[in-house]
């Protein structure tokens, strides 16, 4: 435990640094956001914490790995679209 523990600290501490040299991809407020969430956990739940970077790399995950589908975002027409079929039509 004290190892997984050990590589959250380092990964956590590896992305502050980028965020503080100006180095991330897409917006900053989600990484920050990410990795706030991730100090919020660490201390009781490291492996919480270690799913909260991965949130925080999956931009740089999707770049390297476009087939990556199911965690693209979906465009506002797909949720509309998907939306009408769920509620089928009783608003």
């Amino acid at each position: 435990m004290a190892a997984e523990r050990k590589s959250v600290l380092q990964r956590f501490e590896e992305r502050l640094a980028k965020i503080e040299e100006g180095v991330f991809h897409g917006p900053a407020h989600w990484h920050l956001f990410h990795l706030h969430r991730t100090l919020d956990v660490l201390e009781n739940d490291h492996a919480l914490a270690d799913m909260h970077l991965d949130e925080y790399d999956r931009h740089a995950l999707a770049q390297e790995f476009p087939e990556l589908e199911a965690d693209r975002i979906p465009t506002v027409e797909e949720i509309r679209s998907r939306f009408d079929m769920v509620s089928g039509g009783s608003l």
